[in-house]
């Protein structure tokens, strides 16, 4: 998590490759922030797979008072690009796990997807990639740009 900081913008070029997921997160008390999601998905096209998976959520809807992007906005956005979006507050732990259980779900859909497409052509059958819910491993392993 960069928070966006220029500083870091050239490394973080490196952590799109070989993405599965990305989440991109704006704050809705603040404007400013929603505004630059816009450029985040521009890096991601220009530096991720053409296939990864993307998430928008906006943060900090514990705080409606000081609203300054409607969840309306962030509707929009979200369809104009064709991605996933939620309301969240990580302070107030809203929608934080459906935000991870949903990136994650997808990001098993699309390799059963695949595995199904190579697997087909080959005499083994299709397989099958289920959800691991132990809480001693993790399949996913996720960073936040």
């Amino acid at each position: 998590d960069t928070a966006g900081q220029e500083r870091f913008r050239t490394i973080t070029t490196a952590y799109y490759r070989g993405a599965m997921g990305i989440m991109l997160v704006y704050d809705i008390t603040n404007e400013k922030s929603f505004d630059n999601i816009k450029n985040w998905i521009r890096n991601i096209e220009e530096h991720a797979s053409s296939d990864v998976e993307r998430m928008i959520l906006g943060n900090k809807c514990d705080m409606n008072e000081k609203r300054q992007v409607s969840k309306e906005k962030g509707e929009k956005l979200a369809i104009d690009y064709g991605i996933k979006f939620l309301e969240t507050s990580a302070k107030s732990s809203i929608n934080v796990e459906e935000a991870f259980f949903t990136l994650a779900r997808d990001i098993m859909t699309k390799l059963n997807r695949k595995m199904n497409e190579n697997s087909s052509s080959a005499a083994g059958g299709p397989v099958k990639i289920t959800e691991n819910r132990s809480k001693k491993s993790s399949f996913f392993r996720c960073t936040l740009l």
